[in-house]
């Protein structure tokens, strides 16, 4: 009885992959590659110099055309001890209480990504990771203009977190293009699983839940798990 929730979880998102032929959020995205460069304070968790980084931009519902929608912005990087530290950010608002909600976009360019769930770095308070694009990025949300966007353009992201009634803080900039076909290692991002030892989702039992949600995506895609 005590596996009951968690195959319930699990097999809920296991066929909503199957029927929808892909993940249950965010199906559709695009792939890129690139750069993160860590302030100097913070190179002690990303590691010093320029980190490599794989990431997937993403509509939620995958609204048709420009239409607005909760926007996904999911990526690796490889931190200091070059192990996978995942990261996936959706649209949200950033003050104290909008940052728990998730958050239609107009476009590419308004979007304002956020964690959702906050962490843990050592022994901090609850702290939010937020990424916020360059003014450049399409002012709509559709995936075929950004496409269009990254085929002349890069694009950079600026990473920070906050506590609540904490001021912000930047921790790296983000510079991304098009991913060339031999960049492609995976197609699923998971912050729960690929982390660095000090750095926790809170609270741990929500954030089992959402990789019971991983987990069954991924098996009702047939990937592994």
């Amino acid at each position: 009885m005590v596996d009951l929730p968690a195959a319930v979880v699990k097999g809920a998102f296991a066929t909503g992959a199957r029927l929808r032929h892909a993940r249950v959020f965010h199906p559709d995205g695009l792939h890129l590659s690139g750069r993160l460069h860590a302030e100097s304070e913070f190179e002690p968790l990303f590691g010093s110099g320029e980190r490599a980084v794989i990431a997937r931009l993403s509509k939620g519902a995958g609204t048709p055309s420009g239409l607005p929608d909760v926007l996904g912005f999911a990526f690796r990087v490889l931190d200091r001890d070059n192990e996978p530290w995942d990261f996936a950010l959706a649209t949200t608002g950033g003050g104290p209480l909008s940052r728990f909600v998730f958050t239609p976009a107009r476009g590419w360019a308004s979007a304002r990504y956020g964690s959702l769930l906050p962490y843990r770095v050592g022994k901090s308070t609850p702290t939010w990771f937020f990424a916020e694009p360059d003014a450049g990025q399409p002012s709509s949300a559709s995936l075929d203009a950004m496409n269009e966007h990254l085929r002349e353009h890069m694009v950079t992201f600026t990473l920070t977190s906050s506590g609540i009634g904490v001021p912000r803080l930047r921790l790296a900039e983000l510079t991304l293009r098009h991913e060339e076909p031999a960049e492609h290692r995976t197609d699923y991002f998971d912050p729960m699983l690929n982390h660095p030892p000090e750095v926790k989702m809170f609270p741990e039992a929500v954030g089992k839940i959402r990789e019971l949600a991983y987990t069954g995506s991924r098996s009702g895609r047939g990937e592994a798990t």
